[in-house]
């Protein structure tokens, strides 16, 4: 008989007969508290399990969702991407690189960096459906998988159940933004076309090719802006995860307490 099995056959005995000896077996081949099934009903870990992602998915949402939510936060703000950060270090490397550098593309790249960091702040809010759904459908296999899984066990649960869709719910509005004038009347798309057509130029230029720069190879950078944005959420609701786990004040109400405890 297979894990899931033998647990929901320890279950399914629990609500018929209510054996406690059976559960605390289960408890001892699955290395959990021997106490754990008798002090804690399937419906109360699922439970305690959703009351933990619906507070960390809500914290981290909402927190990235505010104006500089993402550009303000240097855990998950976004940068350009590393082959334009590489390029840029290039260029900075010489005396002559420096001054092309100061003149043409710093504040191309500092209004980049704030447009990518705005698309991703408005797009981030399309995760709560999506969410509610993966949480909605957990199992008690994944309820006991997570409680006594890592301290992101939780968070890895709900990106393998909600990534797919997340992307495809974030990409369209995450490039409709970027091609929404946001910093000086100029879009995000049209700033990136903007700086990557400026550094080639600077590359191709025989006046000073002695720079022995590498052209940029322009990139989709709504899938790109889509990526960081889904990695800076997931970092802060693991955060948040973490902190459920480690610290009892942080298990806001008494479900969380219960199921938490018995970690």
């Amino acid at each position: 008989m297979n894990r899931l099995s033998v647990i929901f056959f320890a279950i399914f005995c629990f609500i018929m007969i209510n054996s406690c000896e059976v559960l605390k077996q289960v408890a001892k081949d699955f290395d959990l508290d021997p106490t754990i099934t008798a002090q804690l009903t399937e419906r109360e870990v699922i439970q305690g399990l959703k009351s933990a992602l619906e507070v960390g998915t809500t914290a981290g949402v909402d927190q990235l969702a505010q104006t500089n939510g993402y550009l303000q936060d240097e855990a998950v703000k976004l940068l350009l991407p590393a082959e334009l950060q590489s390029a840029i270090t290039q260029l900075k490397s010489t005396a002559a690189g420096r001054k092309v550098y100061d003149e043409l593309i710093k504040d191309i790249e500092a209004d980049m960096i704030v447009s990518l960091n705005r698309a991703a702040e408005k797009a981030v809010v399309k995760a709560k459906p999506i969410f509610v759904n993966a949480i909605t459908s957990m199992t008690i296999q994944d309820g006991f998988d997570i409680l006594k899984g890592s301290d992101n066990a939780a968070t890895t649960y709900l990106r393998n159940k909600t990534f797919s869709q997340l992307v495809n719910a974030f990409k369209p509005d995450i490039k409709d933004v970027l091609d929404e004038p946001i910093v000086y009347n100029r879009s995000p798309e049209q700033l990136y076309s903007s700086f990557v057509k400026t550094y080639n130029d600077v590359e191709r230029n025989d006046i000073i090719n002695a720079l022995n720069l590498s052209p940029i190879n322009e990139q989709d950078l709504a899938s790109f802006v889509t990526s960081r944005a889904l990695d800076g959420m997931f970092q802060k609701i693991a955060l948040k995860e973490k902190d459920i786990r480690d610290n009892p004040s942080a298990r806001i109400n008494d479900i969380l307490k219960k199921v938490f405890a018995q970690q």
